[in-house]
């Protein structure tokens, strides 16, 4: 299980690409290779952990913030 404001990178997209973007709040929708943090982590019973992660832009600008099954991401802490 990966924690909260882990920094994530995106290595594969498991749903149609419109599916990333549940807020209608994106610039864009997440793509592979994509980074960011896990600002929250959804449970619920009998369904399979998601995490919520955010990517921002150098300047701060969100550029999205969508919804990921553990499979999807790679924990970018493990490389260092």
């Amino acid at each position: 299980m990966l924690a909260k404001y882990t920094v994530v990178r995106v290595v594969r997209l498991l749903r149609p690409i419109d599916d990333y973007d549940g807020w209608l709040l994106n610039q864009r929708p997440p793509k592979i290779e994509d980074t960011g943090y896990i600002v929250d982590i959804l449970q619920a019973p009998n369904l399979p952990i998601r995490y919520l992660v955010e990517s921002s832009a150098a300047d701060g600008t969100d550029i999205w913030l969508s919804e990921f099954e553990v499979d999807e991401l790679e924990s970018m802490q493990q490389q260092e």
